[in-house]
């Protein structure tokens, strides 16, 4: 029974990622931990483990080129570095005196946090699109702690390694602890932080996830926390999601579906909201 219901959910998650274009670690995690009595670290384990198949499909659809490996091998030792930060923090806390309640309370903690924030950031954006006040780029790009590198692909614009790392160790370490692809992250982290072209951002993005849901699988594998049966049902509902949702998401525009992500990302936190309220009365 709990495979055919891992089968259906991740169904309509396919579904959804397909339709807005981002991975979905970040609503399956909170989903899968609500609904089926598997422990925290084994569905994040296996969430990231499911995130890599589409994230491998994605990479040899595209066909990327080798200057899209750029920045992300430049970022990849902060991502790797940050990958185990968060496994281990997840492993530590689940053998901890607290137990699998300490684990998933920080998980789905943070989970909260992560996704009310993204969801009024998506909302604010769309607003000032429509009244034709983008959202300021490059916040990061200002700071210069050397050394520096130039990318000739993006008009020769110089970015610094230590800020691209740290954000690299960022990003891993939810990749780690939340059983993200990091897309969620990525994307705007590029565009907003970093002011990287669209189509660079879309190119670079997809190849940073796929290196690190390798990483964190790599990573989870080594500390037991996949189960391949769970991997195998929600490869084919996602699959089968996935080629669903794809025809759906053409039909809307760019800002409806970022105004939609928003509204996504702000149900399930109040999702997560509530199983942290019931789990603790």
């Amino acid at each position: 029974m709990e495979w055919i219901v891992a089968i259906i959910v991740s169904f309509g998650v396919g579904t959804l990622s397909a339709i807005f274009g981002v991975g979905g670690g970040f609503i399956l995690v909170p989903v899968l931990t609500t609904i089926l009595d598997f422990p925290t670290p084994i569905i994040v384990g296996s969430t990231v483990c499911y995130v890599l198949g589409p994230a491998t499909t994605a990479m040899l659809y595209r066909q990327t080129k080798l200057l899209d490996w750029r920045l992300p091998l430049i970022v990849a030792g902060g991502l790797f570095t940050g990958v185990l930060l968060g496994s281990n923090t997840l492993n530590r806390l689940a053998n901890s005196s607290s137990g699998q309640g300490g684990a998933e309370s920080v998980v789905l903690g943070t989970y909260l946090v992560l996704l009310t924030t993204l969801g009024f950031f998506s909302l604010w954006e769309t607003e000032r699109a429509l009244q034709f006040r983008p959202v300021p780029r490059g916040w990061l790009k200002e700071i210069s702690i050397p050394p520096i590198v130039t990318l000739p692909e993006w008009n020769r614009q110089k970015m610094s390694i230590p800020v691209l790392a740290w954000f690299g160790v960022f990003v891993g370490f939810l990749s780690g602890l939340l059983g993200i692809s990091g897309g969620l992250l990525v994307v705007p982290g590029f565009l907003y932080l970093f002011g990287l072209p669209a189509q660079a951002t879309v190119a670079s993005s997809m190849v940073v996830v796929w290196i690190v849901s390798a990483q964190a699988t790599l990573a989870h594998a080594l500390h037991g926390n996949i189960d391949l049966k769970l991997v195998a049902a929600l490869l084919t509902g996602g699959t089968i999601g996935a080629r669903f949702g794809s025809s759906l998401g053409q039909r809307l525009g760019s800002q409806q579906l970022r105004r939609n992500f928003g509204i996504l990302a702000l149900a399930t936190a109040i999702l997560v909201g509530l199983r942290l309220l019931f789990a603790k009365t």
